[in-house]
């Protein structure tokens, strides 16, 4: 079990150096290396930053305890071996993350669009 912080960043960034990976996620240099020299926990903006880039549960990322994913059906869960959702999760993770933003945005002409779009696929699958 990756028992620090910094043990389960390491799992995170798998061969990517830590200034590299840091900047991928969106977290600037000086704040990273607080993080990882110290090994503090970040500031909840990071940790989600952290999460919605690895698809990582925060759960883990901040107890390393198993945990799963909100019981939604034929995704993969969280262990500790394994702390990925999977390709398919993050995915599901990035499409919210739009239609949050369509719906944050509030042009009706987008939601319109949005909610045919969702009804038509689930017409078909009915």
């Amino acid at each position: 079990m990756a028992q620090t912080f910094k043990d389960r960043l390491t799992i995170l960034m798998k061969d990517s150096r830590p200034y590299s990976w840091s900047k991928k996620v969106g977290i600037e240099k000086g704040l990273f290396q607080y993080y990882w020299q110290k090994g503090k926990i970040p500031t909840y903006e990071n940790l989600l930053k952290i999460q919605r880039y690895s698809g990582c549960s925060l759960d883990w990322l901040l107890t390393g305890r198993h945990v799963a994913f909100d019981k939604i059906e034929d995704l993969p869960m969280v262990t500790e071996k394994n702390p990925k959702y999977g390709a398919r999760n993050l995915k599901l993770a990035l499409t919210m993350e739009k239609v949050r933003d369509i719906y944050q945005k509030k042009t009706d002409k987008d939601v319109e669009a949005l909610e045919y779009f969702i009804d038509t696929v689930l017409s078909r699958k009915s």
